[in-house]
């Protein structure tokens, strides 16, 4: 449900967000620390941030990324991810798992391919169901064609 509200000059939209009670509190805890008059500046705060870096991201050039996962340790969702590693066209040269707490696990992916592909894995894996943060970091290297004619696996 949304309602617009209007300004002097900005158009504002009002808008309901579910989330759990933990993040929540966690979040008013940081609205206080950091001195904000209430939730919706910090949300909007929040919002140019994460706009920010999904532009940067789509901005940087590159064959080779690194994908860092951290997610709730479950079977299902642990067979999503290898299911959408085998399936990207971006190829998966190596993984590190690391379980971080009884229910959160870290995964470390280096990533080698089109940059569209990459970006595809990318957001295939940020949207399953679990996740709770990936960051993504792609960079290329002076020598990446050289390596690609070398070192063919």
């Amino acid at each position: 449900m949304t309602s617009s509200t209007s300004t002097n000059e900005i158009e504002l939209k009002r808008f309901g967000v579910s989330v759990p009670a933990d993040l929540l509190k966690r979040f008013d805890e940081i609205v206080i620390e950091r001195g904000y008059v209430g939730r919706s500046e910090a949300i909007r705060d929040a919002m140019r941030a994460f706009i920010a870096q999904c532009e940067w991201e789509s901005q940087q050039e590159g064959r080779l990324a690194a994908l860092n996962i951290v997610y709730e340790h479950k079977p299902r969702l642990m067979a999503e991810l290898i299911r959408a590693q085998h399936r990207s066209r971006a190829h998966v040269i190596s993984t590190v798992h690391v379980h971080l707490t009884h229910s959160h696990c870290f995964e470390a992916l280096t990533i080698r391919g089109d940059r569209k592909d990459i970006e595809n894995l990318a957001n295939t894996i940020s949207g399953l169901s679990g996740i709770k943060y990936v960051r993504l970091f792609v960079f290329s290297l002076p020598d990446d064609e050289d390596h690609e004619r070398h070192h063919r696996h």
